[in-house]
């Protein structure tokens, strides 16, 4: 049964701060050792975005990293979709703009996929819906890795947290890929009106608009569907089970980060404004949830069912139903399999501190 060590958010005050709770959870999850290359894996929000976990969080980690003798970087990776994140060079202007620079957080912050989200190591992971993931190489190459993520609605994965961080945020392009492929859509004919918004916002030119009607090159679609969030008629029609094969697919690609760094990565869940849609949005919604505090544990699987159950808990508290209710979707899916394939065990001990 592995550990997971809770601060609640009522229980911040003047002496007891954020930055003071990260501070005394470290020391029980921390895999840094003297002179070890630390990835600090953070999400540093979409443009725009501004709900994403502080910066004065994250420094605090640093230091933190630092006073073990780890020699520590901030990271994230591009993403498929349209997006101030899509390369490299963005990825590291949007995180200068939200607040991640050498100069404000002590420590340089690095695409761990390089330019163009191609830079990754193969894993083999074994799965039953997954054989090997591409795991971001300046990830796979650090020494040790602590692993901080915001809790949050997802519209993929009903909630996103640590395992969500592993699975998808760890990955290159081509492992994004394996993850996002089963929702390669289909065009409803006689819903499409040849408007070409799709064609344009799609990022891998996999749309096109022939005698009128919109048509999806497979070979080139990622699935990522960003087409699908620009239609206004209903015309673009992911496949009615990607939501369940997504998940599948983002619990086993957790593992490959935990295969490349085995015992060398600890978990941080900052469960704060807790919003419907992800940090990679460009804009920050009311929470569905009041805050309820930081877990950490060096089990993401135990991390994220503990937090899944404190939010459930505040909600069941509030009366406003559970987080399931937030998109209509189980986020216990992909912790079933990321549990399944070894990533971690959903079975857990939560420790009040």
């Amino acid at each position: 049964m592995s550990q997971v060590f809770f601060k609640a958010a009522e229980d911040i005050g003047p002496m007891n701060t954020q930055i003071d709770q990260i501070t005394d959870l470290f020391p029980a999850i921390s895999p840094v050792s003297e002179g070890d290359i630390v990835a600090i894996k953070i999400h540093p929000g979409e443009l725009g975005n501004t709900t994403y976990v502080r910066p004065v969080i994250i420094k605090t980690v640093v230091d933190l990293v630092k006073e073990a003798g780890g020699i520590p970087f901030i990271t994230d990776t591009t993403v498929l979709y349209p997006s101030k994140r899509f390369n490299g060079v963005d990825v590291l202007n949007t995180a200068a703009t939200n607040g991640f620079t050498l100069g404000t957080m002590g420590a340089p912050f690095i695409c761990a996929d390089g330019i163009h989200g191609d830079d990754s190591v193969s894993v083999d992971i074994g799965g039953e819906v997954i054989d090997s993931i591409t795991v971001a190489s300046a990830i796979a190459g650090a020494d040790s890795m602590i692993v901080i993520s915001h809790c949050k609605g997802h519209p993929a994965s009903g909630f996103g947290a640590a395992v969500k961080n592993l699975g998808m945020g760890c990955l290159d392009k081509a492992g994004k890929t394996v993850v996002h492929e089963v929702a390669r859509p289909s065009i409803d004919t006689d819903k499409c009106v040849g408007c070409k918004k799709c064609v344009k916002v799609c990022p891998w030119d996999a749309l096109s608009v022939v005698e009128g009607k919109a048509i999806v090159d497979h070979d080139l679609c990622r699935g990522e569907l960003a087409c699908f969030a620009s239609c206004n008629f209903g015309a673009i029609v992911p496949p009615a089970d990607s939501p369940v094969r997504m998940q599948e697919r983002l619990g086993e690609a957790a593992f490959g980060p935990v295969k490349v760094l085995p015992e060398k990565i600890g978990y941080i869940n900052w469960i704060f404004d807790l919003t419907p849609g992800c940090d990679c949005f460009n804009f920050s919604s009311p929470a569905f949830a009041g805050d309820v505090g930081i877990t950490a544990s060096k089990d993401p699987v135990a991390l994220d069912k503990a937090s899944l159950d404190l939010v459930n808990e505040r909600m069941k508290h509030d009366g406003k139903g559970c987080v399931s209710n937030v998109w209509g979707i189980d986020p216990m899916i992909h912790l079933e399999y990321a549990d399944k394939i070894g990533a971690g065990s959903m079975n857990y001990e939560l420790i009040r501190k």
